[in-house]
């Protein structure tokens, strides 16, 4: 694996969350991309029209990383790894009170402010799904845990499941997906940050 990432050639694979060809037009939006992907489009940042007047567009909290992911290990790596996609997934359940990925992403990092827009616009439009749909599997380091970026590969896998609104179930749904990926973390004060994605 290459382990110069390009930061235009970030795309996380939660936009498989904004499905193709649906007409709705309360449904998140979503726009082409570059960078391939395994039948999904990538997220976009502009609020649906159908945005509620409650709706907060900001993140309400910051993730407390676990004791695990705080170890400068091949196993804390991992683990923070996995903590990230499991604050993306809850932000997606609950996008009103939603982590705030860069608390634990680098300030560049296009992949997180993409995720971190994908959930603004679900807090905007009400969407949200009933549980974490992500998970990290076969993770496994390209490079020295000790070195600048450490690269992780890894499969990300999403379970389908249907998609709700202000509370309400819709027809949409979140399709499934298992897509391999490449995850570039960086050692920063003590602790991990994300700093790029990339699907390999």
């Amino acid at each position: 694996m290459q382990t110069n990432y390009g930061r235009g050639a970030a795309v996380l694979s939660i936009a498989v969350l904004l499905l193709s060809g649906c007409g709705d037009k309360d449904e998140p939006t979503q726009s082409g991309s570059s960078t391939p992907t395994t039948s999904s489009s990538t997220a976009s940042g502009t609020p649906p029209t159908s945005a509620s007047p409650s709706a907060s567009a900001s993140p309400s909290t910051n993730p407390s990383i676990p004791a695990a992911a705080r170890e400068r290990t091949e196993a804390g790596a991992i683990a923070f790894l996995e903590f990230w996609f499991d604050e993306f997934s809850r932000g997606m359940v609950d996008p009103q009170n939603a982590p705030d990925l860069f608390a634990i992403s680098d300030k560049d990092c296009i992949g997180c402010k993409k995720s971190q827009d994908l959930i603004t616009e679900y807090t905007k439009g009400g969407w949200s799904v009933k549980q974490p749909g992500m998970t990290v599997v076969e993770p496994a380091l390209a490079t020295d845990v000790k070195a600048d970026r450490v690269i992780i590969n890894f499969t990300l896998e999403e379970i389908s499941q249907p998609l709700y609104q202000n509370g309400k179930l819709t027809k949409n749904k979140v399709p499934a997906a298992s897509i391999k990926k490449g995850a570039a973390l960086k050692w920063v004060n003590d602790s991990w940050q994300a700093f790029d994605f990339q699907n390999l």
